[in-house]
């Protein structure tokens, strides 16, 4: 059902987002952004950029392969399953938020005529890699202390630590490469948390 929602919902962008900065005078000026914010303007690293993509895609694939390597072939599937749908659902709810936001990414500030006629770039809050790699890091935390009950405390700690690294990490690596607000990142590590505990809730 997430993914259909999500998909439906991709696919109709292009009849409710606006390119609402791409105009003249633009009201899309950096000084009208709140002062947390607006420290992204100094900010553009691709390099940033790009390892902020490696850090999402590993944890990703980290999280959907290792359940088939510790658990048996029938529980795998189900921790799968269940990841799976999460993220759809997140994907979904993510989707909802922007278009109702609509708000512009840093680099439509510096060119309102050029990126700031894509609806695309109306995306920014909020941020979608961070509340993946929270939802897929906590789905992972419930999955672990869901099949090994005999985990120590020590243990569940350093996996949310874990957790909180990862998802940290990426949304300071989506600021230093100017593709996201702070509030956005701050914003989507809440979204992504809330949502797996959810989810995994219902089934711990």
């Amino acid at each position: 059902m997430g993914l259909v929602l999500w998909s439906f919902l991709f696919l109709m962008r292009g009849q409710w987002y606006k390119p609402w900065c791409a105009a003249t005078p633009t009201p899309c000026m950096a000084d009208q952004v709140n002062w947390l914010d607006r420290i992204v303007f100094q900010f553009g690293s691709v390099q940033a950029d790009f390892w902020s993509n490696v850090v999402q895609n590993s944890v990703g694939i980290a999280v959907f392969l290792i359940p088939w390597f510790i658990l048996p072939k029938t529980k795998a599937i189900k921790e799968t399953l269940i990841t799976g749908s999460i993220a759809f659902w997140n994907l979904a709810f993510l989707e909802v938020v922007r278009a109702l936001v609509q708000r512009p990414r840093p680099l439509v500030f510096s060119n309102v005529m050029g990126d700031g006629t894509n609806i695309n770039q109306y995306t920014s809050f909020y941020s979608g890699h961070t509340s993946f790699v929270a939802l897929a890091t906590v789905s992972f935390v419930f999955m672990i202390t869901r099949h090994r009950r005999e985990l120590s405390k020590t243990s569940r700690i350093s996996l949310w630590v874990g957790a909180a690294f990862f998802t940290a990490l990426t949304g300071i690596l989506r600021v230093l490469g100017g593709r996201h607000y702070p509030t956005d990142v701050i914003a989507g590590l809440l979204a992504g948390f809330v949502i797996a505990s959810f989810f995994q809730r219902k089934d711990y």
